[in-house]
């Protein structure tokens, strides 16, 4: 039941004590942390994405029917209702560790293999639904910084599924074993930005373009808000939850991601070459528009169906890597209004635009603006860069009625 604003939920679970007695014990849930009821008096606090507590849920007959909590110095098996059960998992699904993930998951494919683990597509049994699966491998003489990035993007993402921005992938369930840590995320069928262009013949519409840079710029937005930079913004971190469709754009891969204000960085300086920001090259200090430049290559790649890498580092490189990007932009749209966004996004870091900033762009103005102010233009020689587009909607729209009529 919900019982208040501090207080998410609250539900009696029968345990057995020592001599055998059936007990109601209470657990109260959170924001951040849940309570459970020990004995008549005592309380044990659980704060979310701790290694202290682990969470094994018995699933029979198509039902979970009870929960064992697991701790260093204590183990309890608590029952009740089905249904009380299920609302408790699914109130502490991507809050606490679950343990036993084989026994919720079928593995059906091994899709990456890396020296920090496995990225696996899994069917989630009681759900029916596929999910992926990322594997640590978190054994004790794992290195102290290695096992610090784990729990790390765990407590990012776990942070950020709470707060349900909808172009940033969802951390369902995350559990651990008796050597690895496993985030159950969802399942991206629509695959990375980069299979995207190439079912695209590497040439998306200028409207799809505008659509994904714009819930892009959303999602940047709402992560520098909550004082977090990604730190890795690429094509391959960036994926389709739906096949071929644009709206339901994904940012992923937590991996290198940070509170800004968690210095000193566990990891100072990263990336993936030509999506690194110049300052990242320098040893001066850094903020989150490092992001907002990564975007900005992107934007070059989604428009062009290129992708710039380099090997110098110097100021001297970037400038002219600029300078030939924009040259390569205008060739490739004809677009101004476009080449100025992307010099905003990739300028220097003084004179960079932020995400909101972007988003006033007037590049992101609604076509139907533009359509009014185009009916007011009494000279048919002004042109707009956007009149191909409205253009292209208007065929498109009579193309659509002429099958319509066709059908009938």
């Amino acid at each position: 039941m919900k019982i208040s604003e501090s207080d998410l939920f609250q539900c009696y679970l029968s345990s057995f004590c020592n001599e055998g007695q059936v007990i109601q014990q209470k657990f109260t849930i959170y924001d951040t942390y849940l309570t459970i009821q020990i004995g008549v008096i005592d309380e044990l606090k659980i704060e979310y994405c701790s290694q202290e507590a682990i969470f094994e849920w018995k699933f029979e007959n198509s039902n979970y029917c009870e929960v064992i909590v697991i701790t260093e110095n204590y183990s309890q098996t608590y029952q009740g209702s089905k249904q009380t059960i299920l609302n408790l998992k699914q109130y502490l699904d991507g809050k606490v560790f679950f343990r036993n993930f084989k026994s919720h998951y079928k593995e059906i494919q091994t899709l990456k293999k890396t020296k920090q683990g496995d990225i696996t597509k899994c069917y989630n049994k009681q759900l029916n639904i596929e999910v992926i699966a990322k594997k640590f491998n978190f054994t004790q003489n794992l290195e102290c910084q290695q096992k610090k990035l784990i729990l790390n993007e765990l407590k990012i993402c776990q942070y950020l599924s709470q707060l349900h921005q909808e172009s940033i992938i969802k951390l369902r369930e995350f559990y651990q074993e008796k050597d690895k840590i496993i985030l159950i995320f969802d399942f991206c069928e629509g695959g990375t930005l980069n299979f995207y262009m190439a079912q695209n013949n590497f040439c998306p519409s200028f409207v799809d373009i505008r659509k994904m840079m714009k819930k892009l710029l959303l999602a940047i937005k709402f992560l520098h808000k909550q004082n977090l930079m990604h730190r890795d913004i690429k094509m391959d971190n960036i994926m389709l939850l739906d096949y071929n469709n644009p709206n339901s754009i994904q940012i992923i891969d937590f991996g290198f991601s940070t509170f800004i204000d968690d210095q000193p960085y566990i990891i100072e300086r990263c990336g993936t070459p030509g999506y690194i920001a110049p300052e990242l090259y320098s040893e001066n200090p850094y903020d989150e528009l490092i992001d907002i430049y990564s975007l900005g290559q992107i934007f070059f790649t989604l428009l062009t169906g290129r992708k710039f890498t380099f090997d110098s580092h110097s100021q001297k490189t970037f400038t002219q890597l600029h300078q030939k990007q924009c040259n390569i932009i205008r060739e490739s749209t004809k677009n101004e209004i476009i080449v100025d966004l992307f010099l905003k996004m990739t300028n220097t870091s003084d004179k960079r635009y932020n995400a909101q900033q972007c988003l006033n762009h007037q590049y992101f103005e609604k076509t139907s603006k533009i359509k009014q102010k185009l009916t007011c233009l009494k000279s048919p020689l002004l042109k707009t860069p956007f009149q191909s587009i409205i253009l292209k909607e208007q065929q498109c729209q009579s193309e659509n009625q002429e099958r319509f009529i066709n059908l009938k």
